[in-house]
């Protein structure tokens, strides 16, 4: 049963993916949202490889299969940094016009990447289970020990996550307090709760990867919505998302 959630999760992934550029092209195409689409192109993929994991099974073929997931997430997830900082310039928010300002979200952004990459050439992923899931991992807690296989501890917590998660959500909330609009500060607030209040659960893993749907929506959402209306002429509204993508 939990296999086909992610199954599910890969195809609500994909079909977002696919939504995202083709607003992407309509809204005049934002670097902000492009750096949420490019850094999030195989969040499909990382779902669909635990989704098959049960069918293909423990080995080198599944092994295989998992490395791309975790190395395009650790040299990808940075973006969002940047992403963030575009969005609080496509929204014009008065601290973010400064000429410096983007380039701090830069530079911050390549300090979490020299922090993650280097997992990417000392990466050590063993099998874990949970429900009818088999897939690889950086750590396995004992409630998913596979049969005959034990637990493991691999870089510790997530810092650069959390970090790029917290930016993101600081972003979202001036949105919300400056331009009355709070679908970033919800979809990274989603996300901070899937992955931090549930860390211990047993269901971490799922509950973070529904987060992840969260904050991609909040983030396509949010950028389509300041760059149609930094498009609009003055004194006419802008059309919300739904309108855009019909």
């Amino acid at each position: 049963m939990l296999s086909m959630i992610f199954l599910a999760f890969a195809l609500v992934h994909f079909g977002i993916w696919l939504w995202g550029w083709r607003l992407w092209a309509q809204t005049g195409r934002p670097v902000a949202l492009f750096l949420v689409l490019f850094g999030g192109t195989l969040l499909f993929y990382d779902n669909l490889r635990i989704g098959i994991g049960r069918f293909i099974g423990p080995g080198d073929l599944l092994y295989a299969l998992s490395v791309p997931a975790f190395a395009w997430h650790w040299s990808m997830l940075p973006l969002l940094v940047i992403a963030a900082g575009s969005v609080a310039r496509l929204a014009d928010l008065p601290w973010a016009r400064g000429k410096f300002v983007m380039g701090a979200f830069c530079v911050v952004a390549i300090g979490l990447s020299a922090l993650d990459i280097p997992k990417i050439f000392d990466m050590d992923l063993k099998v874990a289970c949970l429900a009818d899931t088999v897939r690889y991992s950086t750590s396995v807690t004992p409630a998913q020990v596979c049969p005959g296989g034990q637990t493991h501890q691999g870089h510790g917590a997530a810092l650069v996550a959390i970090i790029t998660n917290v930016i993101v959500l600081g972003v979202g909330i001036a949105l919300w307090v400056q331009r009355r609009w709070p679908w970033l500060a919800i979809g990274s607030g989603a996300m901070f709760i899937a992955a931090g209040a549930f860390a211990r659960s047993t269901w971490s893993l799922p509950i973070a990867n529904l987060g992840e749907i969260c904050i991609t929506l909040g983030f396509i959402a949010t950028c389509v919505h300041f760059a149609r209306r930094r498009a609009q002429p003055p004194g006419r509204a802008p059309a919300s998302v739904a309108q855009q993508a019909a």
